[in-house]
């Protein structure tokens, strides 16, 4: 039987819950093939090491592991496992994560294999905070529903966390996109490391159907992870960034959507920076950052023309005004 499905699995450091993730890979229910993927960057703060070469003893016809000698972060690492990622289908489940439903890989591979115009199936999850409550991730009560670009292009599609998307394999079958590969080491690579960019990217090949049931658990851990870790302001100019990586990904199909995309996290920017005027120190970013955040804005102005200005100015000053301000109490 040829293997169908590759679930790709992330691990550094997930000493404490990566036995958990693999075992809600092992306990699915279904009646094709498919192989766990694990690609490890180089843990060495823990005994998940250990943890995964005792699985991969034990399942060597299930669980496939791909060991880094360095540290190459997170795209790296996942573009690892992504560029021999040749099955028809594919999921990833982060080592931190788990699957709560012994059916949901059934579902996702049955109604994709009904559904060629569809490349990806996808199911709420929990969020499971560090007090032990829950939440869904998607707050809504629809029970099913699909969706295409155009519902993306109209703020009306609902994205779920990489615990939840199942995918047709329409991109990485014919190898990384050079978009991808290229961002590795610069500051589009954020850009290409959560959940979103997975989903924007296969929204181009076909349509999307979301099944509104619990699938599994999506844990939200206190200051882990590269995101939680950043201040508004940063989170803020990775959107931005990643909103200009997408609109170079569809070649400017989509522009005037993106380009107001980026607009809405520009004024964020500048309103912060407005409110905390008094205490710059709290937003400080590096030399690096207001090098980006100045070309967004550079690239802003260009295509001023797609976006819908209100009929004020945004602020009393521009952006590279604000970056002199926050050079001089750098």
């Amino acid at each position: 039987m040829e293997t169908a499905l590759t679930i790709i699995m992330s691990n550094y450091n997930q000493e404490k819950y990566i036995a958990e993730a693999i075992d809600s890979v092992l306990m699915q229910k279904v009646n094709f093939k498919y192989q766990l993927l694990i690609t490890d960057d180089n843990s060495t703060k823990d005994k998940s090491l250990e943890i995964i070469r005792e699985y991969e003893n034990k399942y060597p016809d299930k669980i496939k592991v791909l060991y880094n000698k360095e540290n190459g972060k997170y795209l790296t690492n996942i573009l690892r496992a992504k560029a021999i990622t040749k099955t028809p289908y594919f999921c990833l489940l982060d080592a931190d994560d788990y699957w709560s439903d012994d059916g949901y890989l059934q579902r996702a591979y049955d109604f994709l294999e009904k559904n060629p115009d569809y490349v990806i199936y996808y199911e709420n999850i929990n969020k499971l905070y560090s007090d032990n409550s829950f939440e869904p991730y998607i707050k809504s009560k629809i029970k099913t529903c699909s969706y295409d670009i155009n519902d993306y292009l109209n703020d009306k599609l609902p994205v779920v966390q990489t615990t939840g998307q199942f995918y047709r394999n329409v991109i990485f079958i014919n190898g990384i996109p050079e978009i991808m590969t290229s961002a590795v080491g610069t500051v589009s690579e954020r850009s290409f490391e959560g959940d979103y960019d997975r989903f924007i990217m296969h929204l181009k090949y076909g349509k999307v159907y979301f099944n509104n049931r619990i699938c599994g658990v999506y844990r939200i851990l206190p200051n882990a992870g590269i995101w939680a870790k950043l201040n508004i302001v940063e989170k803020h100019l990775i959107q931005m960034q990643s909103l200009y990586d997408y609109n170079r990904y569809y070649n400017d199909e989509y522009k005037s959507f993106f380009v107001n995309k980026m607009y809405y996290e520009l004024r964020e920017i500048l309103k912060k920076f407005t409110d905390c005027y008094l205490n710059f120190d709290t937003f400080k970013l590096k030399e690096e950052e207001l090098k980006q955040l100045n070309n967004l804005y550079d690239y802003l102005i260009c295509n001023k023309k797609n976006i819908n200005f209100p009929k004020k100015k945004i602020y009393d000053f521009t952006i590279k005004e604000i970056i002199k301000k926050i050079l001089r109490r750098s």
